[in-house]
């Protein structure tokens, strides 16, 4: 699969949202969706807002300065990742950092000019800016790996997703969460795609991620309907990879998988990815 990142437009030539100049076609493809960070020429200070947020860099309602979105993964960091966030807080932003609902770190406050520095020093600590756009976001993933109410692996299914599909460019904006057992801490039927850990029965049986489909919160709330038997974690992350390529097909720009069931049907949707109705 190959991923792609828009370009922009400005002097009359072509140049990827992430600076650099185009050679030779419209996009810059890769395997590998963090590949698509770190170029060679940097034209930040001439990026429109919008092409700004596309790479993480969000114009606060001010309009003077920007929050730099930090993608980490399952809202993992190490000790020295947080110390290098801090100082960049203090150095560029005003002091402080904040989190976000999918568990990745903003530093706000920071100037224009100063973008392509802090983006440098993330970068150099093993982290990168973005986690926006029409793409797969940042995966969403509770402790059950190491709470003692967890039944499942979550932070293993977690990665596996996240360097598997992290990035992926589709019509809309397609969230996944993941949770370990039906306290539902990470509220998977809320995201596009849910996996929550379960039994298959009450008390006993076989653990298992079972799959929701079409969750939304925010203007629009959706639960996601849930379909089919549990899952192992390699059932998972094969029933995503079908899912996304459906999302990828037939959806229509800004319609999230929920609203692509609707157009299209419920059980039109579970037998394109292999489900029995």
């Amino acid at each position: 699969m190959l991923y792609q990142l828009p370009v922009t437009y400005l002097d009359g030539f072509k140049y990827h949202v992430c600076g650099c100049a185009v050679d030779g076609g419209d996009l810059r493809e890769t395997e590998n969706p963090s590949a698509l960070r770190g170029c060679s020429k940097d034209i930040m200070s001439e990026m429109t807002p919008l092409e700004l947020k596309l790479r993480g860099f969000i114009q606060q309602k001010d309009r003077n300065y920007f929050v730099v979105r930090i993608k980490t993964q399952l809202g993992n960091v190490n000790s020295e990742q947080l110390a290098v966030l801090s100082d960049l807080a203090r150095k560029y932003g005003r002091g402080y950092m904040t989190f976000t609902a999918r568990m990745n770190i903003e530093i706000p406050w920071v100037a224009q000019e100063n973008l392509p520095a802090v983006q440098k020093a993330v970068e150099e600590v093993g982290l990168n800016v973005g986690g926006t756009g029409p793409r797969v976001r940042p995966i969403v993933a509770c402790k059950g790996t190491v709470c003692k109410n967890g039944l499942v692996d979550t932070q293993s299914l977690g990665r596996m997703l996240d360097e598997r599909f992290f990035g992926r460019d589709l019509p809309a904006k397609f969230k996944i969460g993941i949770t370990g057992c039906q306290n539902d801490c990470a509220k998977a039927e809320i995201n596009d795609l849910g996996f929550v850990g379960r039994r298959s029965s009450e008390t006993k049986g076989e653990r298992g991620y079972a799959a929701y489909f079409g969750g939304t919160f925010g203007k629009v709330h959706r639960e996601g309907r849930q379909a089919g038997p549990l899952l192992s974690e390699e059932e998972a992350v094969a029933l995503t990879g079908r899912v996304l390529d459906y999302m990828e097909k037939n959806a229509l720009p800004k319609e999230r998988l929920g609203m692509l069931i609707n157009r299209l049907g419920w059980v039109e949707f579970l037998n394109a990815i292999g489900l029995t109705p």
